[in-house]
């Protein structure tokens, strides 16, 4: 082949687009682990804070009356904290019988961020709370994040409310015996405060995920259309 050729050759040809970059191994392996919590929850090892809290509310409720006693509205506190067992024990069997189950701690092989460098981390924090937009590499564990934190609040909200509705029945029967209302009033300031937090934190959430795109299993092209 003619010299002349060959260089023209070299100069008009189009040079093909570098490989496509494959995705970091550690977002994906903290995606998947996301993406099981957020279907399956954590594995329980030992008591569950679930449990505890039913067992928990079943004592303060015997203590209650005790606390009450002799006093003329006494049925106003026993009757919340009856009530308040009563929903954290049902509590209890429904999340054992859909394995919603909290535990105290996540162990370290389903941490979605154990498997993450610092900056990783950081990087994927300020995404999930609002604060940068979601990139590409991230989106999937970003959404399966807020899935899992949104299922673990809905489990663990009943819960919470049974526990918080004995507490306040215990410091009203102090407040009916002693005369003593700032417990009272602590504890009904602290539910208010929660309460505020968690909607804000509800809809920041829901706001970050209506921000991603869609990966529903219909469209995904992996897969294909759904049959």
């Amino acid at each position: 082949m003619p010299r002349w050729v060959w260089l023209v050759g070299l100069v008009t040809t189009t040079p093909s687009a570098p490989p496509a970059a494959t995705p970091d191994a550690a977002m994906l392996e903290a995606a998947r682990r996301a993406e099981r919590l957020a279907e399956h929850g954590p594995t329980v090892r030992g008591p569950s804070a679930t449990g505890v809290i039913a067992v928990g509310a079943v004592l303060l409720t015997l203590a209650v009356p005790v606390i009450v006693f002799g006093e003329r509205w006494w049925p106003g506190p026993v009757t919340v904290a009856v009530l308040g067992t009563v929903l954290a024990v049902r509590n209890w069997f429904v999340a054992r019988r859909h394995h919603t189950l909290q535990p105290f701690r996540i162990a370290t092989d389903e941490r979605p961020f154990a498997v993450l460098d610092r900056e990783q981390r950081q990087r994927t924090g300020r995404q999930i709370t609002g604060r940068e937009p979601v990139s590409a590499d991230s989106a999937p564990l970003v959404r399966a994040f807020l899935q899992w934190q949104r299922r673990s609040s809905r489990a663990a909200a009943p819960g919470l409310v049974a526990l918080g509705a004995v507490l306040v029945a215990s410091a009203w029967g102090l407040a009916l015996s002693s005369g003593d209302v700032w417990l009272l009033a602590f504890l009904i300031v602290v539910a208010v405060l929660i309460g505020a937090m968690g909607a804000v934190e509800a809809r920041r959430a829901e706001r970050v995920l209506r921000s991603l795109p869609d990966s529903s299993p219909s469209t995904d092209p992996a897969t294909g259309p759904e049959a």
